[in-house]
C-alpha cells in the first residue's frame, strides 16, 4: 500500500515493536511513542528485556495456537541471520494428562514423547523436541534497528491520555502499552494485572539444552526452566505470582530457583551469576485485549493533561496487550492481526477521500 495515513503506536515492548514493524512494512507511516525504549534494558518498567524469550506454547486455544505458529515460523526464518537460535529442548511434566494438551506436537519437527528410561528420577512424563530462542534485549533492540530503516520515528514520551496520541492529526492509535492500559485516561483497564517473574542470568556456554518442568505444588503451578539464549547466557527461572507488583529480588526464591535449575541441569551448578532479574508480565484477566474501539475525540476527561484542542472527530484505537508471558512466542502472529485491524480502520476513511 502506498500513501497510507500515519499510524501511532504507543508502547515498545516486543509487541507494539513487531506491531510497528509489520505496519511498516505494508506500507504505513508509523510513529512511535513509549515511556521505555528498547535501548533501556536494565529497565524494570517493561517486561520484555527480562523476558526468557524461547518459544515454548502454553495455551491450547485456538487463537494462541495461531499466534504462535506464525510466530514460530517467522522466528525460524530468522536462524540464519543470527536473529533467533536453534535451541533442543526438554519438558517434563507432572501430570501426563498436560501431554494431551501439547498441539505444538505437529509444529515441532522431531517431538517425541521421552521413554520412561529417558526421564530423570521423579519425573512422571516428558517429551523433547527443537525448538528456538532469542536474547531478548538484544532482540527487541534487532526490531527497533528494522524498524528505524524503514523510517520509523521512536521517541521517549510518557502518554497519560489515549488523546495526546491523536495530537499529530492521526485517526489510528495501537494501544500496545501492556500494564500501562492499566492508568491511561480513556483505556483504564482494571482487568491488567501483573504475573511476577524472577530469574537468575548466568554464563554458562556449555548448557545447550532447554529444559522446562512443569508442577503442581500445594494447588499452585510450578515452573522450572532453563534456557540457553544466543551469547552463551542462560536464563535460570521461574516463578508465576499473578498480581505481585513488587519489583525488587527475593534472594530467597532466587536460592529456591537455582538448587530446582541445578536439579535438573547439574552442570550450572558452577556457572557464574550475571544478574538477578525482576520482571512484571504484562497480564489480563480474562485473557489478552486485541480488538479495535472507535472513541470520540476529544475525551470528555477532566483529568487529561493539558494539550493543544483536537478538532472533534471519531478515532480508533487498535487494543493489544495483555499477552501474559506470551509476548515474544506470539508477537508475529498477534502483530499481523494489529496490521488487519487497522487496514480495516483505514479503508472506511480512504473511501471517503
Amino acid at each position: 500500500m502506498t500513501n497510507q495515513p500515519q499510524v501511532v503506536v504507543i508502547g515498545s515492548g516486543v509487541i507494539g515493536l513487531t506491531s510497528a514493524l509489520v505496519l511498516a512494512e505494508r506500507g504505513f507511516a508509523v510513529h512511535i511513542l513509549a515511556r521505555d525504549l528498547p535501548e533501556d534494558t536494565h529497565s524494570q518498567q517493561f517486561a520484555s528485556p527480562w523476558a526468557g524469550a524461547n518459544h515454548n506454547p502454553f495455551d491450547d486455544d485456538p487463537l494462541s495456537v495461531r499466534w504462535e505458529t506464525a510466530t514460530f515460523k517467522k522466528l525460524w526464518s530468522l536462524i540464519p541471520r543470527g536473529v533467533a537460535m536453534e535451541l533442543p529442548a526438554l519438558s517434563y511434566v507432572g501430570d501426563e494428562k498436560e501431554l494431551e494438551k501439547h498441539w505444538f506436537k505437529d509444529l515441532y519437527a522431531d517431538y517425541r514423547r521421552l521413554r520412561d528410561d529417558e526421564l530423570p528420577q521423579g519425573k512422571k512424563a516428558g517429551v523433547s523436541f527443537t525448538t528456538l530462542s532469542v536474547n531478548a534485549p538484544i532482540y527487541i533492540q534487532w526490531l527497533a534497528s528494522q524498524l528505524r530503516l524503514l523510517g520509523v520515528v521512536i521517541e521517549r514520551r510518557t502518554v497519560q491520555s489515549i488523546e495526546e496520541a491523536f495530537a499529530s492529526g492521526n485517526t489510528v492509535v495501537v494501544n500496545a502499552t501492556g500494564l500501562g492500559a492499566k492508568s491511561i485516561i480513556g483505556v483504564e483497564d482494571l482487568a491488567v494485572e501483573p504475573i511476577r517473574g524472577q530469574t537468575i542470568l548466568v554464563k554458562a556456554p556449555h548448557v545447550k539444552t532447554c529444559i522446562m518442568h512443569l508442577e503442581s505444588k500445594g494447588g499452585k503451578k510450578e515452573a522450572s526452566y532453563i534456557i540457553p539464549r544466543p551469547g552463551g547466557e542462560v536464563i535460570m527461572g521461574g516463578c508465576f505470582q499473578v498480581g505481585n507488583w513488587d519489583l525488587s529480588v527475593d534472594y530467597n526464591l532466587a536460592e529456591d530457583i537455582r538448587q530446582r535449575c541445578i536439579a535438573l541441569e547439574p552442570a550450572l551448578k558452577d556457572a557464574p551469576i550475571l544478574r538477578h532479574n525482576v520482571g512484571l508480565r504484562p497480564s489480563r484477566r480474562g485473557g489478552p485485549r486485541l480488538e479495535a474501539e472507535k472513541i470520540a475525540l476529544p475525551l470528555s476527561s477532566s483529568l487529561k493533561p493539558a494539550q493543544p484542542p483536537l478538532p472533534r472527530k471519531e478515532g480508533v484505537v487498535v487494543h493489544a496487550y495483555g499477552i501474559g508471558p506470551a509476548g515474544f512466542q506470539a508477537s508475529w502472529g498477534m502483530a499481523h492481526d494489529v496490521a488487519e485491524l487497522v487496514e480495516a480502520a483505514v479503508r472506511p476513511r480512504q473511501a471517503h477521500l
